[in-house]
């Protein structure tokens, strides 16, 4: 296994923490000063070099490590010669104590070879018969007055000019920026691949660079007598080369260079520099040129590259080099470039902390790391160091001319940070030169003129621009990549962002007028011009100013086309998410299509909503959305992740988790990626364990084995949290793990003892032990990788417990007598290749590994006791069929996965879904498995539907359609019957037609239950005209309609008072041959001629026609017999009493809803109020039913009714104290209750109790009344208001907006106020 260690959190950060700090440098280069402020270190894998090296100390060979330096005087050295001495003077120090041990004297003196420094010589011009002449030039002692700290080659005529020369303090100024241009070199150096010695000599002799008779020995030098080209410390007997063969070594190294440049070789450029360099040569322009280029395109890390063209440039005029135009084109291009860059990602971490930084409690940062990074772009200075640069190129007497790219970048990156006048400073230097524009540049500097309330000048920016598009369009080539639209929503902003709206939308009109053309392309023209307006003018100046209603309005009302509507939804839908406005957010997601990427990016901003707000439910839903698994996923996975284990649901998370970090790894295709989404997800990992920690959650056995698994999938362990995951397994864990998750976790102890993580711990002690027994006693085969790392740790463990070894070495050895035996015995015979048919079609490859008896007693113990006792033996004997190395039929994978679901047991089922995984996984090419795969994930579909897990619902839906198969129809009528019905806003009725559409559209065939299914959720909708033509679809595909598709048509007639055709129905309903008798038809029938039709002898008559066919009544059935006794004519309360004791009579006894019936029959009916409070006192007193909301509601009620109003408040407390939650319909009575009192206070105090997620529709209505009554009409529309934000149905919305006068001037300027523009 591969270890991280622990202190990863930073990421990059860190690298970008150390080598961050370049301002100074430019600065200090602008001013003309010798030293760079920071010389950056290196990279974080590195050990820095001590701040006091000297430039050659920056050069280092291919293995990393430096050679002997020297300092700045003549004849002193690096760390090894203090310790050791100078080499050189070996030789006299043994002839000294060869005479102390002898006793002799010296005599004379004696002279001794110095040692030969192998380094590149270079080829001498200097004639072969002058040169001993030059030579002898040795002797001349006035030369050995040289300084130490300089370093140049002379001629015989300069060596006087030695003696004039400060070294000191020269070498005091210069030493700094010697160390910062050889660190740049060195660190260019490392970031290229090894080079092999030889080929470089000879591809140098090839240039004319070296000679050939020594090429093939020649390595690049790195003598410690070379320092600077400034400064030589020049022994007498190396000040021998003249100024004629210094000249032509430059010549043939800057000829070099060029070459690498224009073949764009820029691994070789940082070396061929350095022996430049080295052999104190200046370097021409063209040289820095080639270097500078070299450092932008060699991979290194972005935030690496600016300070090392800073060092370049600052060491450039150090030498007195003067920048060409191609140099100040390159670094001003890369200096805007970057302070574009760090805009874009300081706006992208502002959205990210804004979007999860509260999911903690707190805005700020989710990732450590993030923090970090936005520390560091808060001080990068990219901008400012670009703008001096320029000035700088200004003030020379004769102004260079750039290309049209390096003033594009610089105008634009002044208008992005709002430095305006850079920005026209730039801009006025572009026009002198004539350089064509590029249409690019106007929407930044008409929004920097409009930010800083200057609308003249961005009129002014608009007109330049007019004027230059129509000599464009004259044929003189005046602009570049011409965007007119962009510019139309540019001047549109500015106009809004002043406040201007009304010349906004004159000049809106302006250029709507300008295309007359009727012609298809002019009004594909006018439809693209007016997107762009709207989109990214007005819509988008709205979205800055926080006005999401008025953008919204704005998205509705415009005749946007469908992409341009989507796109503005989307960004209404992510603006209004990450500030908060749940109402705004959620009715312009609805308005996405489903299958669009616009839906999956708002469905993110969505989510971290509803985590924050803390509805898990609305997460679940919105997460089911979220289908854009690329590397900008990661939080929103972690903090779903996070809020999953915040509710308790850690047995969903982690697995969960660890699939969409797999996918998300899988859509990476850029290498530089890879590395940056392994650290964060390492992040997001040890946040999710830290999670963990904190709220005490323990997770089971495979749900911390997929957490591990997470670690070992992204390339390694952090450390930490595999010490916590392995502290959490203990022996019963261990025996619920697949074989493939023991040699996992053996593997993980294994390693973690082995390298001496935890190596005195002694429960990882017994619990390697525990798994290596388990290991042995399972005979299988272990690979060679497990097998070191258990030996590494039993050397470690060798002492403690011996017995462990003695196991290991006799599993080893049986392991190798039973291959061998096998493979002496076994005949090797030719195997029979079925045909690709039978393959195809029959071919199962897991049969031999199937036991088929132990799966018929496992389907027999389940169908014969289906109860928690029977699913724990079927368990049971599953265990030990997988003990054995079998495993039992795909179809039994199915049944004991309903089997969990029905005992609600959700961590069974992601344990019993891996071990399917492990014992058969999916082969696509064979028939046989797909099929059984298609069973199982059906299955699990289902049973998450029945438990409310949608989201896990559809991803293995998902699932089954990349696996090429789709759930059946009863599958997909339990996603219309588990719709819930809550306050969330959508249609369950459009919902259930959207989900029967897309079981057609995957190719399934409709049953019976999926169309019972959707006529249910549209007859509930009173949406009866499509309830009767799917009844009559249903008929004509010839599927029989059962009793409950008759029961629920029946219903939804009843709903729309269609008695006559109701009662046609029903009759032809019993008179079917396959008719089955159920309650529910007959109830149906009752209720509405108790609640509608007010008919007492027909309720009666259906209960006696349900008696006659022996059907049992229902709880509900009860209900609605004490309803008409009790509350139609003529009242019998005798007899509604009396149903009480028929249930006690059945077997049954009565609920708290048959004593709520009685209480409103005497409060509301009776209008009893004395003989209500009784009942509803006894009830409770006797203790024969729980306190519930629908007893409250009863006595409420009555005391509304009887105008006791005020008496409610002590019922209140009662309810509180016996912890009864208010319901909606409570709320309702008790607003209503006070409305009539007058007393609006209370009606808003009750409104506000329930709170926004509660509140119904008739919450809603009954409030909106109560603001009416009391002549408050503006309170009214603003309810109505947040009614409609809701998303609720016309059907729905209609009957409210109707008490406050819909589509009045002044509801539609309410609820959609005008932005004048």
């Amino acid at each position: 296994m591969v270890f991280k260690s622990f202190t990863h959190l930073a990421r990059p950060s860190f690298s970008k923490a150390i080598n961050h700090g370049y301002a100074q440098s430019v600065v200090a280069a602008t001013q003309s000063s010798y030293a760079s402020s920071t010389a950056p270190y290196p990279r974080s894998n590195k050990v820095p070099r001590p701040q006091t090296a000297q430039l050659h100390t920056a050069f280092q060979n291919a293995s990393g490590q430096s050679n002997v330096s020297s300092r700045t005087g003549l004849g002193t050295t690096e760390t090894s010669e203090r310790k050791h001495g100078d080499p050189n003077l070996l030789g006299y120090y043994e002839a000294l104590w060869k005479r102390q041990q002898l006793g002799e004297d010296a005599k004379e003196w004696t002279q001794f070879q110095f040692a030969k420094r192998i380094e590149w010589k270079p080829p001498s011009v200097i004639p072969s018969g002058r040169s001993r002449e030059v030579a002898d030039l040795g002797s001349n002692k006035d030369v050995l007055h040289g300084r130490g700290s300089m370093e140049r080659s002379y001629s015989a005529n300069a060596v006087d000019d030695i003696k004039k020369a400060d070294a000191a303090a020269e070498a005091t100024a210069l030493a700094k920026v010697d160390e910062a241009i050889a660190q740049v070199i060195l660190d260019l150096t490392d970031s290229s691949a090894p080079e092999d010695s030889t080929h470089q000599s000879l591809h140098l002799a090839d240039q004319g660079c070296v000679s050939p008779s020594t090429s093939s020995g020649i390595e690049i030098s790195r003598s410690p007598l070379l320092v600077s080209p400034a400064r030589t410390a020049t022994p007498a007997s190396n000040v021998t080369i003249n100024t004629t063969t210094q000249d032509a070594e430059s010549q043939a190294l800057s000829r070099y260079i060029s070459k690498l440049h224009e073949q764009q070789s820029y691994r070789q450029i940082p070396r061929v520099f350095e022996s430049l360099v080295l052999q104190g040569l200046k370097p021409t322009i063209n040289d820095y040129n080639a270097l500078l280029a070299s450092a932008i395109h060699l991979p290194i890390t972005k935030h690496q590259v600016v300070p090392k063209a800073l060092d370049i440039y600052s060491d450039m005029l150090r030498r007195k080099v003067e920048p060409d135009t191609l140099f100040y084109s390159s670094i001003l291009e890369l200096l805007a470039s970057r302070a574009l860059d760090v805009s874009q990602m300081k706006q992208v971490l502002d959205e990210k902390r804004l979007r999860f930084g509260g999911i903690g409690g707190q805005r700020s940062f989710m990732l450590t790391s993030n923090e970090t990074e936005y520390d560091i772009l808060l001080q990068d200075c990219a901008l400012s160091n670009a703008m001096k640069i320029f000035q700088k190129h200004l003030s020379s007497k004769e102004p260079r001319q750039f290309p049209p790219d390096v003033y594009r970048l610089l105008v634009t990156a002044c208008a992005v940070h709002g430095n305006v006048e850079d920005m026209i400073l730039v801009y006025t230097q572009m026009e002198s030169f004539s350089i064509p524009v590029t249409s690019s540049m106007f929407p930044p500097m008409i929004k920097a003129f409009a930010s800083s309330g200057d609308l003249s000048s961005a009129v002014e920016c608009y007109n330049e621009y007019k004027a230059l598009a129509i000599a464009d369009d004259a044929g003189r080539r005046a602009v570049i990549d011409r965007d007119d639209n962009g510019i139309y929503a540019a001047i549109v902003k500015a106009y809004a962002a002043c406040g201007k709206h009304d010349g906004a939308m004159r000049f809106i009109n302006k250029v709507m007028e300008s295309y007359t053309e009727i012609n298809e392309q002019g009004k594909e023209r006018i439809e693209a011009v007016q997107d762009s307006v709207m989109l990214d003018g007005l819509i988008q100046d709205r979205l800055d100013a926080k006005d999401l209603l008025g953008a919204l309005r704005i998205a509705e009302e415009s005749s946007l086309t469908p992409p341009a509507q989507r796109q503005a939804m989307a960004r209404i839908c992510i603006e209004g998410a990450d500030h908060g406005d749940y109402g705004i957010a959620n009715k312009a997601f609805r308005c996405l299509p489903h299958n669009g990427g616009e839906k999956s990016l708002a469905a993110i901003a969505m989510l971290a909503l509803h985590i924050r707000d803390g509805n898990l439910e609305a997460a679940r839903a919105t997460w089911s959305y979220c289908r854009t698994f690329d590397h900008t996923f990661v939080e929103p996975a972690t903090s779903y992740a996070v809020a999953l284990i915040g509710h308790d649901q850690v047995e969903e998370a982690l697995p969960q988790v660890r699939e969409v970090f797999g996918q998300i790894r899988t859509g990476i295709r850029e290498a530089n990626l890879e590395a940056e989404l392994a650290e964060e997800i390492d992040e997001a990992i040890e946040l999710i364990s830290a999670t963990l920690s904190k709220m005490g959650a323990v997770p089971s056995s495979k749900a911390s084995m997929s957490l591990l698994w997470a670690m070992v999938e992204n390339g390694g362990l952090v450390t930490s949290v595999a010490e916590e995951i392995l502290a959490r397994l203990g022996p019963e864990d261990i025996s619920n793990l697949g074989w493939q998750d023991v040699i996992l976790a053996l593997q993980v102890e294994a390693g973690l003892i082995g390298d001496g993580v935890t190596a005195r711990n002694i429960s990882h002690s017994a619990r390697f032990a525990h798994l290596l027994e388990i290991a042995v006693d399972s005979h299988n085969h272990v690979d060679e990788r497990t097998t070191a790392l258990i030996e590494k740790a039993l050397g470690v463990v060798s002492l403690e417990r011996a017995d462990l070894i003695t196991k290991w070495h006799s599993f080893q050895q049986n392991s190798m007598d039973s291959a061998s035996l096998k493979s002496s015995i076994t005949p090797q015979a030719t195997p029979v290749i079925p045909s690709p048919e039978f393959l195809i079609d029959s071919y199962d490859p897991y049969a031999s590994t199937t036991d088929y008896r132990g799966s018929s007693v496992i389907v027999d113990e389940l169908e014969n006791h289906r109860n928690n006792a029977g699913l724990n033996e079927a368990l049971i004997r599953f265990r030990n069929i997988r003990r054995a190395g079998r495993h039992p039929r795909y179809i039994v994978y199915g049944k004991l996965i309903a089997a969990a679901a029905k005992e609600s047991r959700t961590n069974l089922l992601h344990d019993i879904m891996g071990m399917a995984r492990t014992d058969i996984p999916f082969l696509p090419q064979y028939s046989v498995v797909r099929h059984g795969w298609s069973i199982i994930l059906d299955t699990m579909v289902g049973a998450c539907l029945s438990l409310g897990r949608r989201t896990l619902a559809e991803q293995f839906h998902q699932e089954m359609l990349d696996k090429g198969s789709a759930p059946t129809a009863n599958t997909f009528g339990l996603y219309i019957t588990t719709l819930k019905d809550t306050t969330e806003t959508f249609d369950e009725a459009s919902e259930a037609v959207s989900i029967f559409n897309r079981a057609l559209s995957e190719g399934v065939a409709p049953s019976s239950f999926l169309y019972n299914a959707l006529i249910g959720k549209l007859g509930k909708a009173r949406r009866i005209d499509d309830c009767l033509r799917y009844f009559q679809e249903m008929r004509a595909a010839g599927i029989r309609p059962t009793s409950v598709t008759y029961g629920t048509v029946v219903n939804a007639l009843c709903r729309v008072s269609d008695d006559r055709f109701a009662e046609e129905l029903f009759d032809e309903m019993e008179s079917m041959p396959n008719y089955k008798a159920r309650p529910a038809p007959y109830n149906s029938l009752m209720q509405f001629f108790l609640t509608t039709k007010r008919d007492s002898q027909k309720v009666l008559a259906y209960y006696n026609r349900m008696q006659s066919r022996e059907i049992q009544p229902t709880m509900h059935t009860f209900k609605l017999l004490i309803d008409t006794y009790a509350t139609l004519e003529p009242v019998n309360l005798a007899a509604a009493e009396d149903v009480l004791q028929t249930i006690c009579k059945s077997g049954k006894r009565p609920e708290a809803v048959h004593y709520a019936s009685l209480i409103h029959a005497k409060g509301c009916a009776l209008h009893d109020m004395e003989g209500a409070r009784q009942t509803f006192d006894q009830v409770l007193a006797s203790g024969e039913v729980l306190p519930h909301a629908c007893l409250y509601q009863a006595l409420f009620e009555s005391m509304v009714a009887n105008h006791c109003v005020a008496q409610t408040e002590t019922v209140l407390e009662r309810m509180s104290r016996d912890r009864v939650e208010m319901t909606p319909y409570i709320a309702n009575t008790l607003i209503h209750g006070w409305a009539l009192e007058n007393n609006l206070s209370k009606s808003k105090d009750i409104y506000e109790h329930i709170g926004k997620r509660k509140r119904e529709p008739s919450t809603y209505e009954a409030m909106t009344r109560a603001f009416l009554t009391a002549q408050d009409r503006d309170s009214a529309l603003s309810t109505v208001h947040e009614m409609l934000s809701r998303g609720y149905p016309a059907a729905v919305s209609s009957k409210i907006l109707d008490l406050v006068g819909h589509g009045s001037s002044r509801m539609s300027s309410f609820l959609l106020p005008n932005v004048t523009v």
